[in-house]
């Protein structure tokens, strides 16, 4: 008796808390290419300091330096990743998703 009749779930996108399983999956990928991306621009600036530090005799100067810069970088990739992934979340958030949150705000249930 409580629970609405199937015609209605048949619309509505399966919720964990607040956010849909599309904006969860969205959420765990944007998570996981934050993280990679920022050891691919660590590593990456490890492996060419090293390579300059041990061509060149500058030890350990360059790949302090490129360390330092990925820094800076890692956060621009990391910014980018976070904004795209939010672009993807709201539009991935399926129609009447405003109204299901107006609802819980104001304390109002569905059955």
């Amino acid at each position: 008796m409580g629970e609405p009749p199937a015609e209605e779930q048949k619309g509505k996108a399966a919720k964990v808390g607040n956010l849909t399983m599309a904006q969860w999956s969205l959420l765990g990928s944007a998570m996981a290419q934050v993280g990679c991306g920022t050891v691919a621009v660590i590593l990456g600036a490890l492996a060419v300091g090293l390579w300059i530090d041990t061509r060149f005799g500058t030890r350990p100067w360059a790949t302090l330096i490129l360390i330092l810069g990925s820094i800076p970088l890692s956060l621009f990739i990391v910014a980018r990743l976070a904004w795209q992934a939010a672009r993807q979340a709201q539009q991935a958030s399926p129609p009447g998703t405003a109204e299901d949150s107006e609802a819980v705000e104001s304390g109002e249930s569905g059955g």
